[in-house]
């Protein structure tokens, strides 16, 4: 199995993705989508998550990143700093008129749902599918770039999975793949310079909070969410998240810095 694993990390990666995303959230549709959104979604999430955890153990005996890792400020505001920035300018820039008073438990599920993201996403991209990518390409010249750019691919391309809750906006949900693309390429630099996978899940978290936050206090957020938006409008949001490439590209350019094995460092004790 590891053999195989090694030799073909990208069968392996969307394998991964298939058993933990649309598989397991295809298969519990019919119990879900009677539940309120927030909450249907964190328990996908959630199951994405134990799923990748138990890969991990079915696969690797460990966990093949570090849960542990020291520096968790330092990097957050070091590498970590353009992504918190990012996230409070989409909180202050998509700002719609608060008309509504959510629920409390609206507002627990809608945070649950951005920690489950964060989570399980985190876990599952950069964690394993990175990781595994990093490991088996190892001694190829580029493996880090290539690493980066395939695993980012296979981030942005997941987000298509949301044409199934909201099939008519097709403009904006390719948008969503470009750019998520972008922040998978900044989060596995992040990744690289920090060696701490919380950083990832902090900015992570915060972005996708920050975003969606108009969601349940505004009626004319809420409903934007099912409404497809222009080309001009795609390629305005994609054109700011230019800057996760162009950090990304920064940290991973610079001279001060060596790549370390990220794999097989951190047995579950």
């Amino acid at each position: 199995m590891r053999k195989f694993i090694d030799r073909f990390p990208v069968i392996f990666s969307v394998a991964v993705f298939a058993v933990s995303m649309p598989i397991i959230w295809g298969a519990l549709y019919p119990l879900l989508y009677k539940l309120p959104f927030y909450w249907a979604s964190a328990i996908k999430y959630t199951l994405t998550l134990l799923a990748v955890i138990a890969i991990c153990f079915a696969v690797y005996r460990k966990i093949p990143f570090t849960l542990q890792g020291k520096g968790l400020f330092k990097g957050l505001f070091t590498f970590g700093l353009v992504g918190l920035v990012c996230a409070v300018m989409a909180f202050v820039f998509s700002y719609n008129k608060p008309d509504v008073t959510p629920s409390a438990s609206t507002v627990i599920g809608f945070i649950f749902y951005n920690l489950a993201i964060a989570f399980g996403e985190e876990f599952l991209f950069r964690g394993v599918i990175f990781t595994q990518m990093l490991d088996s390409w190892k001694n190829k010249k580029g493996f880090i770039w290539t690493a980066i750019i395939i695993s980012s691919v296979i981030f942005g391309l997941r987000h298509l999975l949301n044409l199934v809750t909201t099939p008519k906006v097709v403009i904006m949900t390719i948008g969503q793949v470009l750019f998520t693309f972008m922040a998978g390429f900044y989060l596995c630099a992040v990744y690289l310079r920090t060696r701490n996978i919380w950083v990832c899940i902090i900015i992570h978290f915060l972005e996708d909070f920050f975003t969606g936050f108009w969601a349940i206090v505004s009626t004319s957020a809420a409903a934007a969410q099912t409404v497809d938006g222009t080309v001009a409008n795609m390629f305005m949001l994609v054109g700011v998240h230019l800057v996760y490439i162009i950090f990304g590209v920064i940290m991973l350019k610079s001279k001060r810095w060596q790549y370390q094995p990220l794999f097989n460092c951190y047995s579950v004790k």
